[in-house]
């Protein structure tokens, strides 16, 4: 096991080579910031979030002019339709002045959006995109989509955290180590339920967002999880799961018990 979560890995069957934590843009972490968190913590995996936070988008406009092949840029749609897809994409390639994205984002689905995926597969092939991601909370989907050889889907973004456990029972066994999506993993706080010290057990101090992360990174079939801090200082705090690494058998046991705590409640 690493000793931290500073390296690279290979984000499933992409070939991308990817940070252990992505940031995302729903919380208007300032551009600077932003930056920062890829030049000092080499943090390459960014989540332009719908709709398109204009922080991100400056940030990701400057670090793209310098370092494109460093950065994976990820869009993120709601369309539904399909309809509005391309126009979306189209428009933030344009913001961000690139030819591409790296990753086109289809959320929020429970199915396999077989029209949408049809009008992403055309972006692929105009180079528009180079993968495409599902998000979602049907686990027993997820869990099949990473289990098929022949899925469209790149990668997936699916719940996970101490709180909700239930991809170690749905997903993650069927994650192969061979040609199997990527795995990213959002709301590693349980929507800062783990944060909160009135949600504790008693005598149990509130997790840190660090710690969160580290649970998350732990199990071995995790690529990614997002952060989406809203300030400098949050985006510095969050980054020490990056050198603190896997959790001990002994911290390890701590969050369980606090998560299975919160979810009984």
């Amino acid at each position: 096991m690493t000793k931290d979560f500073r390296g690279y890995r290979t984000l499933g069957k992409t070939g991308l080579k990817v940070s252990r934590l992505g940031i995302a843009s729903a919380y208007g972490l300032p551009a600077e910031a932003i930056e920062k968190g890829f030049y000092e913590y080499g943090i390459n995996y960014f989540l332009w979030s719908s709709p398109k936070n204009k922080k991100m988008g400056n940030a990701l406009k400057s670090i793209c002019k310098k370092d494109r092949e460093k950065v994976v840029t990820v869009f993120q749609s709601y369309d539904h339709s399909g309809i509005l897809t391309p126009r979306s994409v189209e428009k933030g390639l344009k913001i961000l002045g690139t030819e591409y994205t790296d990753v086109l984002l289809l959320g929020w689905y429970n199915y396999l959006p077989r029209r949408v995926v049809e009008k992403a597969m055309l972006l692929k092939k105009e180079g528009k995109i180079r993968f495409i991601a599902l998000s979602g909370h049907n686990r027993k989907l997820f869990g099949k989509l990473a289990a098929d050889p022949d899925c469209p889907i790149d990668i997936l973004m699916f719940r996970y955290n101490a709180v909700h456990t239930g991809a170690e029972r749905d997903i993650f066994p069927n994650i192969s180590e061979k040609d199997a999506p990527g795995v990213t993993i959002y709301t590693s706080t349980a929507w800062r339920k783990l944060l909160d010290p009135k949600k504790m057990p008693p005598g149990e101090a509130p997790l840190t967002a660090a710690e969160c992360y580290r649970f998350v990174l732990s199990n071995p079939k995790t690529d990614l999880c997002f952060t989406a801090p809203s300030t400098r200082e949050q985006l510095d705090e969050n980054m020490k799961a990056l050198d603190d690494g896997p959790l001990s058998e002994k911290e390890m046991d701590r969050i369980r018990r606090i998560g299975k705590f919160i979810y009984k409640k």
